[in-house]
């Protein structure tokens, strides 16, 4: 359990650094990121395979006062099959409100034929895709053009992604397609707020294309093995980082980056007491950062620092005050290992026995107690 619930929120740094440290193809980059309130790209969508039987037109440029849904998709994307019957029940529902779903796979115009022809399975009646999704524009565009226009304008790298295009031509709102209908409902109704949106999607934007950024910039360098020039460009780019959030993520991606580069015990100190201080508000990352202080030190990449110890274990019992159920057995479990590790036997044993009563059906927890209890029964 330590393991998957500590790194739940690092999932999707831990993503870029896996793409960072094996230097994929570095995605297209602009300084103007298409974003909430941006005028919506004009579409030029090669096969516009099925039309809504005929009551939707192919559309270039959008038509004021309407509503579209610009998604993109593809026919290996199980997310993306999963999404089409809502997007079926989305378009029958606003059909005669003046909205238009658009949904684009970058796939040939064959393999999205080929799949219109299966069957959809666990359906209540027997029917194909082809049957499933007629009621909606579903095209596919091969060249790739409306993709840029759109996904990577915006920065973003998972399918299935809907661009709700407003009355106006601005992008409106830009999420997963399972996640819109209450944006839609109140683009629709003329009373959705698009400043407050776009402040807190444009927050995201830049953190998403500022790790792109080192991505490509930092993972050049240490495909390169230049290391020590690694570190610098990764401090050049995150030095000015002002959001919390923002600045405790990087700072976890520093310390994977100070993995690759084999830095110094001190720096790596240095990097863990520092993030250690941005995740003590937070008792997720709490956890996170101090198991992360005990497991860096157990693989030889820092000594048992005492005092650093001492920062995690005030950090991960403030942290586990304000947990319950299996957060607070996993933070008790880190807490006992730095207790441990601090000399402390009788504190862990103690605090790995309150993680069991929480959580004694998890082998990881229940079998650290024993090592505890084994250990104290050798120095009677």
């Amino acid at each position: 359990m330590k393991r998957v619930f500590g790194w739940v929120r690092a999932t999707m740094v831990a993503a870029v650094l896996g793409g960072l440290f094996s230097f994929p193809m570095a995605h297209a980059m602009t300084d103007d990121l298409l974003t909430i309130g941006s005028d919506a790209p004009a579409l030029d969508v090669e096969h516009w395979v099925q039309n809504g039987e005929g009551k939707f037109g192919k559309v270039t440029k959008f038509e004021k006062g309407k509503v579209y849904i610009v998604e993109f998709w593809a026919t290996w994307c199980g997310p993306c099959v999963a999404s089409m019957p809502h997007i079926v029940e989305t378009q029958a529902k606003y059909a005669d409100k003046g909205v238009q779903i658009v949904s684009i796979s970058d796939e040939p115009k064959e393999t999205v034929e080929e799949f219109l022809e299966r069957k959809v399975p666990r359906s209540e009646k027997e029917m194909t895709f082809r049957e499933l999704t007629k009621s909606y524009c579903l095209t596919t565009d091969p060249d790739g053009s409306s993709s840029e226009s759109y996904m990577q304008a915006a920065g973003q790298n998972g399918i299935p992604c809907a661009f709700i295009v407003g009355k106006d031509g601005k992008i409106e709102w830009i999420g997963h397609p399972m996640s819109m209908d209450d944006p839609l409902k109140a683009v629709v109704e003329g009373k959705w707020d698009r400043k407050a949106f776009a402040d807190e999607f444009k927050e995201q934007q830049e953190m998403e294309a500022l790790q792109m950024k080192v991505q490509r910039e930092v993972g050049g360098l240490l495909r390169d093995r230049d290391f020590k020039g690694a570190m610098a460009k990764f401090d050049e780019l995150t030095g000015e980082i002002k959001n919390p959030e923002m600045k405790l993520q990087f700072a976890m991606m520093k310390l994977r980056l100070h993995q690759v580069a084999n830095s110094s015990k001190t720096e790596v100190v240095k990097t863990l007491r520092d993030t250690l201080a941005m995740a003590s508000k937070d008792p997720a990352m709490s956890n996170q950062v101090a198991w992360t202080i005990w497991e860096m030190s157990e693989q030889g990449q820092i000594d048992k620092d005492k005092e650093l110890f001492a920062e995690a274990v005030k950090v991960a019992q403030a942290a586990a005050a304000k947990q319950e159920g299996s957060p607070k057995a996993a933070t008790l479990d880190t807490l006992a290992h730095l207790q441990y590790g601090l000399g402390n036997l009788a504190e862990a044993i103690k605090t790995q026995k309150e993680a069991v009563a929480i959580e004694g059906g998890n082998p990881e927890i229940k079998g650290f107690l024993e090592e505890l209890e084994e250990e104290a029964n050798k120095k009677k």
